[in-house]
């Protein structure tokens, strides 16, 4: 059975292995960079820098029978420090990864579920993110009502409203 809870400190090392997730959980194992390699690129480094410091800084985290299976967070940007999926100062933008051995059991449909009801709880009534047009988690998120508002060449970027 998949649970979810509130991030807390101890969690950062995993956050980080599932923003590793999300960027490269396409790749081949060897085309992928390593860990830190990976989190060093400029489109991740800046990504989870103090987070939890600011406001609006929302994770949940995705576990199977006690093990960590994936996670998902929310983080505010703005127009000169940003990422995928970044549309306004407004909205923040949502990080999701999954475990490679849990994937396709649910847990991406439990976070997703989890971070709204934190953010509604939270008075955020929308969130954005990116997906690639070709990753299957398109239809997660179609699935989760998350429209599309722009088509950015090989991507999409959709929002939520509660």
């Amino acid at each position: 059975m998949i649970h979810c809870r509130k991030y807390n400190q101890d969690d950062y090392q995993f956050l980080r292995e599932m923003l590793f997730e999300a960027v490269f959980w396409s790749r081949k194992d060897d085309e992928q960079p390593s860990l830190e390699e990976g989190l060093s690129y400029d489109c991740t480094k800046h990504t989870l820098v103090d987070f939890g410091s600011r406001e609006g800084d929302i994770a949940v985290i995705a576990e199977i029978d006690g093990n960590k299976a994936g996670a998902a967070f929310i983080r505010y940007w703005n127009d000169n420090t940003n990422i995928r999926g970044y549309i306004t100062e407004e909205i923040p933008v949502l990080v999701i990864g999954v475990v490679k051995d849990y994937r396709r059991q649910g847990v991406g449909d439990m976070l997703i579920e989890s971070i709204k009801n934190v953010a509604k709880e939270n008075e955020i009534t929308k969130i954005s993110l990116c997906v690639t047009k070709s990753n299957v988690a398109y239809h997660l998120y179609n699935k989760q009502n998350f429209k599309i508002v722009q088509d950015i060449e090989s991507s999409y970027n959709m929002i939520w409203e509660a």
